[in-house]
């Protein structure tokens, strides 16, 4: 697989991109026996792509709309969370560890009621201080994105990602693991079991699963609310850095 999360379509949001080939690579890493062989794979074409990656890097400027609706959104949730503990205070809690990007993801569980000032998934950098967000809905609910008077982007920031589901355990030794993994065959319903992520040698025997969900597919609209040289759409930041 190359520089794609899991089921995403081209072209990738800089999040969803950077969340899922680390869940990807974590899971290879650690369960598959030709691990090694995947990750030269994704290397090999991280580098093939790089100059395309050059030639194609003021796509991920914003235009005046979205430089001011970027500004105005960044402005507002540097103050409603400005850090990991407000995060926490409002319902969000830390789904990923530390990304090659730079950050972890914050979810708050909810599918409904995501707006302007109140996005679903936020983004916070190895300090703990607020780096990004994502506004995702359901596509089930959203046979579209939600339009421009809502969100004022080119309708091509939006991505789309496929079914997949997250989790954390802890092992024996008090050590917390949240990883990502595909959808798994024959899931019903949005409740995942430690017997079902065992079965699919997700979760070592002697772990205890701590939480679960299962991410549906999704429109995402993500961007960076640290200035970002590079473009507040861009996949990576020089400003934010693991």
């Amino acid at each position: 697989m190359k520089m794609m999360k899991i089921g995403s379509k081209m072209p990738l949001s800089a999040r969803v991109f950077c969340t899922m080939l680390f869940a990807l690579a974590f899971v290879t890493l650690e369960w598959s026996p030709t691990g090694a062989a995947v990750v030269r794979a994704l290397g090999v074409s991280v580098a093939a792509m790089a100059p395309m990656a050059g030639s194609q890097a003021g796509k991920f400027q914003p235009d005046a709309a979205e430089a001011a609706f970027v500004r105005d959104v960044s402005e507002r949730l540097g103050q409603k969370y400005p850090d990991t503990r407000s995060a926490l205070a409002a319902g969000y809690y830390q789904t990923t560890k530390l990304e090659p990007d730079g950050t972890t993801i914050w979810f708050n569980n909810r599918w409904s009621g995501v707006s302007k000032y109140s996005p679903n998934f936020l983004w916070y950098d190895k300090h703990g201080r607020l780096a990004g967000l994502d506004y995702q809905y359901e596509v089930s609910a959203w046979p579209n994105p939600p339009a421009k008077n809502v969100y004022p982007v080119r309708r091509s920031r939006w991505t789309t990602i496929d079914p997949h589901i997250h989790f954390a355990y802890k092992t024996p030794s008090g050590i917390i693991k949240r990883r990502g993994a595909r959808m798994l065959p024959n899931l019903q319903g949005r409740t995942v079991t430690a017997q079902q992520l065992r079965a699919a040698k997700l979760l070592p025997p002697n772990a205890t699963l701590l939480w679960t969900y299962v991410h549906p597919k999704a429109w995402d609209l993500g961007f960076w609310v640290v200035p970002n040289p590079s473009g507040a759409f861009a996949e990576l930041n020089p400003n934010v850095r693991p």
